[in-house]
Formats: C-alpha cells, structure tokens, sequence
C-alpha cells in the first residue's frame, strides 16, 4: 500500500483552514498532519516529530510570521514549505523564499491548482503564482550583476561547501548533511554561513539555485 502524503496546515483564519483540510482530506493520496491557526501551535506540532512531508503556510499570523516557521520547517526536517497567502507584494514575496520556501501560491488559487502544486512540489518542482514570478525574475536579473565570478577561485565554493549544497539539493536536513559527512551540524552552519556570504543569498534554496546556476553543483 502507497504511504499517505502527510500535509500540515498553518492557516489563522478558520475557515480558510477548515477548506484547506477537507480539501486535503478529499485526496485519496494525502493526510491531514495537524492543521493550526498560530505559529506557536505550528511550531508545537514540529517540536512533536510526526511525519510531515508538506505544510501550506500562511505568512500572516496572529501570533508571529509564517516565515519563522518555513525557516525552522526547511532547517530541521526534510518536509517542504509551500506558501499558501493573500499576501502579493514583493517584500512578501522575497521574505516567503530567503526564509527557504519551495512555492509560493495566493489564495486565488484554485483547489485543483492547489492538489496539482502540492504533488509538483513533493516531486521536487517550485511553483508560484503567476504575479509572484515576476518579482522572481527581478530578483534573479537583478543579482546576475553582483554573483562571484567563477572564474575567480577566491569567490569560488569549496569542494566541502559543494558537497553541503548538494545534499541539501537532495533534501537532506542540516543533521543529516552532517552525519553524511562525518562532521558536526555547527560545521555544516558554519559551510552554510560562508556559502551565503559568497552567493549573497539568504537561504539554502537561494544558495543551492545560485550554485546550480554557476555549473557547481547539479541534480
């Protein structure tokens, strides 16, 4: 018997979440993890170690912003964060992805569109609504004029820092990366904190994109 995709949901408003879950609920191939209206209780159900393999999040909560919890989703587990908000603006946009989110959807999306894009995401894709891909594209063009020549070997990663990315591309976790490599997870940050400084980016799907981009690492 396939397992049971395990979705989470961090939704305030009731309603909304409430749809969220039946519509999960409504799939012969997923299951509802938890379903929570604050980030406390989101970060409560993390804490709890059950098996999570998405969670739709939204940015703006009573309690904090949904983007700590998609910093902590993506840093501690192998789960993926999929944003799931009204929020369209830029700044929303770019916080939604340094904090490492895989997608980016608004709430207009439709539930078919939302099934379709949680699959797409568990497969390894990234989807974005179409008004969110143009502050993407921006951002991309925008830092094409200031990433680190690779040609220089100062700005270059190191064989370990390459080694780190490429097991975050394939979803490992910060401890993971780091019993993979036989060194500690404050080793693994330490890579983390330098390749970021070096790609100027500010989470690790910036950086894994970033060096994919370059031709140092690839899938």
């Amino acid at each position: 018997m396939t397992r049971l995709i395990k979705i989470g949901v961090l939704e305030d408003d009731p309603d909304m979440r409430g749809y969220l879950a039946a519509v999960i609920n409504g799939q012969s191939d997923m299951e509802l993890a938890f379903s929570c209206g604050s980030l406390r209780g989101a970060m409560s159900e993390l804490r709890a170690g059950n098996p999570l393999d998405l969670c739709l999040v939204d940015l703006d909560l009573p309690d904090g912003r949904g983007a700590n919890f998609v910093t902590t989703l993506t840093e501690t587990t192998s789960a993926k964060a999929l944003i799931l908000t009204v929020l369209g603006d830029r700044e929303s946009v770019m916080t939604g992805f340094s904090a490492g989110a895989h997608g980016y959807l608004l709430k207009d999306t439709e539930p078919p569109q939302i099934v379709q894009h949680i699959h797409a995401t568990i497969a390894g894709a990234n989807p974005i609504s179409a008004q969110v891909s143009t502050y993407l594209l921006e951002h991309y063009l925008q830092n094409q004029a200031i990433l680190p020549d690779e040609n220089d070997p100062t700005e270059a990663l190191t064989n370990r820092e390459i080694d780190v990315l490429t097991l975050f591309a394939k979803g490992l976790t910060y401890q993971e990366t780091a019993d993979a490599l036989g060194i500690s997870s404050h080793t693994v940050n330490d890579y983390v904190k330098s390749v970021y400084g070096k790609l100027s980016v500010n989470s690790r799907n910036e950086a894994v994109f970033e060096a994919m981009q370059l031709g140092w690492i690839s899938m």
